[in-house]
């Protein structure tokens, strides 16, 4: 025998004793929706629906009108975002051209309608980027935010005990069916999934429909398959928490995806009260572009703690655990991620950097993050065409901050080039030259000239006076010093994993290996040598690796046509060791002359 559950919007029911077999009849709003033989029920059972509609309305700055239902405490929009602008009157961008791939774009903050046709954002919602979706100026309307992961387990919570379940049991999660509107999601014959008979969709009015997602890569994926919602919550640094719903599925399953992806943005009421405000939550930015006397950070807020953050920027100071009340930058309050430049500091000097962010409980603090100032850079050496070139000290040597300029010896001789400048130089016997890149003159100034290791030896000497050109020993020591001492990618202090350390924060070809000089360039360069990937001048005459790699001769001789050379690839964490043949044309870059340093 059933048991029928009656919700209290049945206005009245019948009983028609007037056929053989009495009848239940139940009407809404003066219509039969279902009937019962008397003697197929055991019992009737009446109670107020458990997730109460909503009549209030809530309007974005765009003027798009969201209806609301509450589940549980909460209260839910029942549509998907569909603004361009944030709540200040921003436009949130859009990409141009509309699949244009964001794989090496840095924090995008883009939305855009399903193919790029503006007709689906009023059915389906607008796709976002999590940096979008979670922008200080907020998309969502006043009084509402981005639900969290928090949130969305708390409805999740909500459903599963209070018998949403496809089954109507009160354990496992099988809610998916409760969620997804009665319309529009691609049909199966999967038990309990949302496709499986739509009728028996949306008992919790929260109404998800299946808006698909767009791929970092640009295409746009499974409309009417899937309902994919960002939340607030950041896993790290490069993904964030989703909440996903899947045509074939009974479930509400969450995962961790590319912050870069399009995804739908569900809001839900803000529930503040002055004992529910918190702290915020913020993260400091790794401290980049060292000099002796300047650097770049900057921080991240995850949480504005539920009330206005009322000041925002980066604390530093030659002692640890840094607080505003020591020196301080104050940023421009008009995005989660912010950009700090720290000025006035002493070179040679270990500082610690801490993000902050106030709000009406008070200060946050990120993690704390240390660096080394740079050598001050009071010495600058000009070559015999009138090139200057800065310094920086690492350990005990002072090394020139930019490749070799020059296209004379030291005492006025020039180095020839080859002519044409693609000449093959296979078999060519001691040649002495120099190039620019391809031949290009205008590429010296950004990446110096590449030479053959005969021009670099030459006894009229590359180097201006009390300069030279470094040995291998010398390169050594100088990676013995950063890896002894911290500069690895990952902090530690063995193995050889100083290449970022020693590269230029601009023009390296972007990677996703861990570590890599090309992963992150706002990482590079903790040691201020300022590597730029120069490429190379082969022996065939052609020139290859611009941008993506840089090679340095030494002065030590391996063979009788082979040398040493140090190698830096973009894709690489380490400083390699190799030889070539004397004909190559690679970069060149000096060091001081033997001197006492007095500190």
């Amino acid at each position: 025998m059933k048991i029928i559950k009656l919700l209290a919007l049945i206005l009245f029911f019948s009983c028609n004793l007037a056929s053989a077999q009495d009848t239940l009849y139940i009407y809404r709003a003066g219509i039969v929706v279902t009937k019962r033989a008397v003697s197929e029920i055991d019992s009737i059972s009446f109670y107020n629906s458990q997730s109460t509609p909503v009549s209030e309305s809530v309007t974005d700055i765009d003027g798009y009108v969201y209806h609301t239902v509450k589940i549980g405490t909460q209260i839910w929009m029942v549509e998907d975002l569909k603004t361009t602008k944030y709540s200040n009157g921003d436009l949130i961008e859009t990409s141009n051209p509309i699949g244009k791939d964001l794989t090496y774009e840095d924090s995008p903050k883009f939305q855009w309608a399903y193919d790029g046709n503006n007709s689906n954002a009023l059915k389906y919602g607008r796709l976002y980027t999590w940096y979008a979706a979670t922008d200080s100026r907020k998309i969502s309307p006043k009084g509402w935010h981005v639900a969290s992961d928090n949130e969305w387990k708390t409805l999740q919570n909500y459903l599963i005990a209070n018998g949403y379940n496809y089954d109507g049991t009160k354990t496992e999660n099988k809610i998916a069916k409760s969620l997804s509107s009665t319309s529009l999601w691609s049909t199966c014959l999967i038990e309990g999934a949302i496709g499986t008979d739509l009728t028996k969709n949306n008992s919790s009015g929260f109404t998800a429909v299946p808006a698909g997602y767009r791929g970092v890569d640009g295409t746009f994926y499974i409309l009417n398959w899937v309902s994919d919602h960002w939340t607030s919550t950041e896993d790290s640094s490069d993904f964030a928490r989703m909440y996903a719903l899947g045509y074939t599925s009974p479930d509400l399953g969450y995962y961790s995806k590319n912050k870069k992806y399009g995804i739908s943005v569900r809001c839900v009421k803000d529930t503040v009260t002055s004992d529910t405000i918190k702290i915020p939550i913020i993260i400091t930015t790794p401290v980049s572009s060292i000099t002796s006397s300047t650097a770049v950070s900057g921080g991240r807020i995850i949480y504005d703690g539920g009330s206005t953050i009322s000041a925002c920027g980066v604390c530093f100071s030659t002692s640890a655990l840094p607080t505003i009340l020591n020196s301080k930058t104050t940023e421009n309050i008009d995005s989660a991620k912010f950009i700090s430049k720290l000025s006035g500091l002493s070179g040679d000097s270990i500082y610690y950097v801490r993000a902050y962010a106030t709000n009406s409980i008070g200060t946050a603090y990120g993690e704390q993050v240390s660096f080394k100032t740079l050598y001050p850079d009071t010495l600058t050496v000009t070559d015999v065409e009138g090139n200057v070139y800065h310094t920086v000290k690492i350990g005990s040597q002072i090394w020139m901050t930019e490749n070799l300029k020059t296209k004379k010896y030291s005492n006025g001789d020039l180095i020839d080039t080859t002519n044409p400048v693609n000449k093959d130089v296979s078999y060519e016997i001691l040649p002495k030259y120099q190039w620019a890149y391809d031949g290009n003159e205008s590429n010296v100034s950004v990446y110096g000239r590449l030479y053959t290791w005969y021009a670099v030896t030459d006894t009229r000497k590359l180097a201006p006076t009390g300069w030279h050109v470094a040995t291998d020993n010398e390169w050594s020591t100088l990676q013995n010093y950063l890896t002894e001492n911290g500069y690895n990618y990952d902090g530690t202090t063995s193995e050889n994993k100083i290449a970022k350390s020693l590269s230029s924060t601009t023009l390296w070809t972007p990677s996703s290996n861990e570590g890599a000089i090309g992963n992150d360039l706002t990482k590079n360069n903790s040691s201020g040598f300022t590597s730029v990937p120069s490429g190379y001048h082969g022996i065939d005459g052609q020139f290859y690796w611009l941008n993506s790699g840089s090679e340095y001769w030494t002065s030590t001789e391996g063979t009788s046509n082979t040398s040493s050379h140090r190698v830096l690839g973009y894709s690489t964490s380490n400083i390699g060791i190799s030889n070539s043949n004397n004909n190559y044309g690679l970069s060149v870059r000096c060091i001081k002359d033997n001197i006492t340093i007095l500190k």
